[in-house]
């Protein structure tokens, strides 16, 4: 009896014993299921924040993140504590949710000022400049207002478009140099004609009594050929070259710089008979015969041909003062007279008829008493 009241106690105790067992197990087991349970599933965004967070970017950077991506979650109490045991700030969590009240405020952003290099190009006349402002063709008259920006942009604005170009600030490029990538200033729609001044370019653009006679032209790489504002009047800005049966020309570089009383300088010396520069591209070359044409980029030389016509050329500006006035003498008038076998008659250009429309008025005849090689620097 005794014995089998021992073995019902021994049984009572190794089942207490294997039920405590089971229930440590339980419990253990329990924590590990909790501990390796899977995050809560997060949105795409949410996770590239969790990411950057985790790589230790400041809150900063990955603030400027959420603003950027524009986007904005409603996220569940397991998402928040997820994040926030992940190490994502408060101000971050604020901002995905689309509350950034306690988060850095970005600068409002700064509207730039309209490039002045670009203003709206407004469709051109169809036929000149209105009445009221015609270009000037000539030397500006006694008591004419200098000229200025205002009234350069004022006036070429329908025929082209402002840019701004690196060096040079606001330049303006005409239309047609826009559209036909052949253009070259003093080459189209003009002829030249001999003036008290010297060579003047008579141009048949409604625009050119500006763009020809002040200011400069210069090549851009990006914008093509376009007209650096000056504020000088010269029959014309170019430069001369002679070669035997051939005359050719091409427009100063900015770099050319006119000084009253002076003259004109490149690079800080005194411009004489220089080459300001330039290589056979910037130079049209025509024949003697053709000098005279009114259509001249008919009759331009081939590229291939000017390389050896440009080697064998001499300068011939024929820069100099006379009572005052700035001369563009090129060649001169008696050496184009004798090589183009052409009558060389003075012209006065500079007056405009009751519609605005520029005419060139003969002043004297081939005969004039003044005649090259008078007093100044050539």
């Amino acid at each position: 009896m005794r014995n089998y009241k021992l073995e019902v106690i021994r049984r009572k105790i190794v089942t207490a014993v294997a039920g405590c067992a089971m229930a440590a197990i339980c419990l253990s087991s329990g924590s590990f299921a909790y501990a390796q349970a899977a995050p809560p599933s997060l949105p795409p965004g949410v996770q590239d924040v969790l990411k950057l967070s985790q790589a230790g970017l400041g809150e900063d950077v990955i603030l400027a993140q959420v603003r950027n991506a524009g986007a904005t979650y409603n996220l569940s109490a397991d998402q928040l504590i997820y994040l926030s045991k992940s190490g994502v700030s408060q101000n971050v969590i604020k901002a995905l949710m689309g509350n950034s009240g306690a988060a850095p405020s970005a600068p409002p952003p700064v509207t730039p000022p309209p490039a002045p290099s670009a203003p709206t190009a407004v469709a051109p006349p169809p036929t000149s400049l209105p009445p009221t402002a015609p270009p000037p063709a000539g030397p500006p008259g006694v008591g004419a207002p200098p000229p200025t920006l205002d009234s350069f942009q004022q006036q070429l604005s329908p025929y082209g478009s402002w840019v701004q170009v690196p060096g040079y600030g606001l330049c303006w490029r005409p239309s047609v140099a826009t559209f036909d990538p052949y253009w070259r200033p003093y080459g189209y729609e003009g002829h030249w004609t001999y003036t008290d001044e010297g060579w003047y370019w008579d141009s048949d653009y409604p625009w050119g009594g500006i763009a020809f006679h002040y200011g400069r032209w210069y090549r851009d790489s990006v914008a093509g050929w376009v007209w650096v504002p000056g504020y000088d009047w010269a029959p014309a800005w170019v430069t001369w070259r002679h070669s035997e049966g051939y005359v050719g020309w091409a427009p100063l570089p900015p770099r050319a710089v006119f000084r009253a009383g002076v003259g004109l300088e490149f690079d800080g010396r005194l411009a004489v008979d220089v080459d300001f520069g330039l290589g056979v591209d910037a130079f049209l070359f025509v024949g003697y015969d053709h000098f005279w044409d009114r259509d001249l980029h008919a009759y331009f030389l081939p590229h291939d041909r000017m390389l050896g016509i440009f080697r064998h050329s001499v300068i011939m500006n024929g820069y100099r003062f006379d009572h005052g006035r700035f001369i563009v003498e090129g060649l001169g008038r008696d050496r184009i007279a004798g090589f183009t076998h052409h009558e060389v008659r003075i012209e006065r250009p500079g007056f405009h008829d009751d519609h605005g429309v520029r005419r060139v008025e003969p002043a004297r005849g081939l005969h004039d008493d003044r005649r090259d090689g008078r007093e100044g620097f050539h």
